[in-house]
């Protein structure tokens, strides 16, 4: 009896840990944008968190926004974002050193090209590191309407 009791309890033990692995862990960048439709010319405030769960610090963190369906700097004005710049094609805004288990969490605003086509754009989003850099997200979509 004392043996099915310890293997009994073996049992559930296994299941809890692989209950625990299974849960998905949080994303490495959230984001969200308002307002969510906007004219040419206007501005956008993105909400952001970014999350370090790797086994190291994040060196020289930066969020990195593109478009899936087009080209960012045909989009969205880097030089209405004080803290904003281009790097290829994909805006960047730097967040500095993240360590394992932390986050940072910021707000911006930058200002929709006044001949920015109508449409629909897919943001992408990725927290990239000097050190390592996480996945590309697929992120909210903004509407431009003339």
């Amino acid at each position: 009896m004392r043996k099915i009791i310890v293997a009994a309890l073996c049992a559930l033990g296994l299941l809890a840990i692989s209950t625990s692995a299974s849960a998905d862990p949080a994303p490495s960048s959230a984001v969200s944008i308002t307002p969510a439709t906007v004219a040419p010319g206007a501005a956008l405030t993105f909400s952001v968190t970014l999350s370090n769960a790797d086994a190291d610090p994040l060196k020289g963190g930066k969020l990195g926004l593109g478009v899936a369906n087009g080209a960012i700097n045909q989009l969205l004005d880097v030089s209405t974002c004080a803290l904003c710049y281009q790097a290829g094609n994909t805006i960047r805004y730097d967040v500095g050193d993240v360590p394992l288990n932390g986050s940072k969490t910021f707000t911006f605003s930058i200002a929709v090209f006044a001949n920015a086509q109508a449409g629909q754009y897919v943001i992408e989003h990725q927290f990239v590191g000097d050190n390592y850099s996480y996945e590309t997200l697929e992120g909210p979509t903004v509407t431009v309407t003339r």
